[in-house]
């Protein structure tokens, strides 16, 4: 049992150094490819907010919509007295 389990901590080990140095390889210094992700962050962040603007709209013009096509309620005030 102990055989299994450090067995599989060495192939997880050597996974992450394949995986590693595979980045590595790219020859994009981390610096940069810390500028990448907090850009591709940042561009999600925009995007998504404009998503919920959107979203936004329209239910609040769903909204003016409804209230357009309900009926018109008489005021209390203003007897009628015909």
């Amino acid at each position: 049992d102990a055989e299994a389990v450090l067995e599989e901590t060495k192939a997880v080990a050597a996974k992450k150094r394949r995986g590693s140095s595979r980045l590595e390889n790219l020859g994009i210094p981390e610096e940069e490819l810390l500028r990448q992700q907090q850009e591709l962050f940042a561009k999600a962040k925009q995007e998504q907010a404009l998503l919920e603007q959107q979203q936004w709209l329209q239910t609040q013009q769903a909204l003016q919509q409804q209230q357009l096509q309900l009926p018109q309620q008489p005021d209390s005030n203003e007897d009628d007295y015909s």
